[in-house]
């Protein structure tokens, strides 16, 4: 792997764990949640790109899926508290 190709992939992953943070947050600490992040294509072909799927998994593993139509490193905590 170059350094230009770990790089880039450190900073996806910063944005990811940064985006389950604001999740984490907007749930509250108390909150036992499975929190999952990752940044996908969508496939509908109206859609205008990349877009970041956030889903939760509570202790009833009852499973709530979002889709923000950002990539991850432009996903906001005003876009997850609109979300949550």
């Amino acid at each position: 792997m170059s350094d230009q190709s770990a790089l880039q992939t450190a900073k996806v992953l910063w944005h990811l764990q940064r985006i389950k943070r604001l999740v984490r947050d907007r749930l509250g600490r108390g909150s036992a949640q499975l929190v999952s992040v990752r940044g996908t294509v969508c496939l509908d072909p109206g859609c205008p790109g990349p877009v970041t799927e956030i889903r939760v998994v509570n202790l009833a593993l009852m499973q709530t899926r979002f889709v923000i139509h950002k990539p991850a490193d432009q996903v906001s905590a005003a876009d997850v508290s609109t979300l949550l």
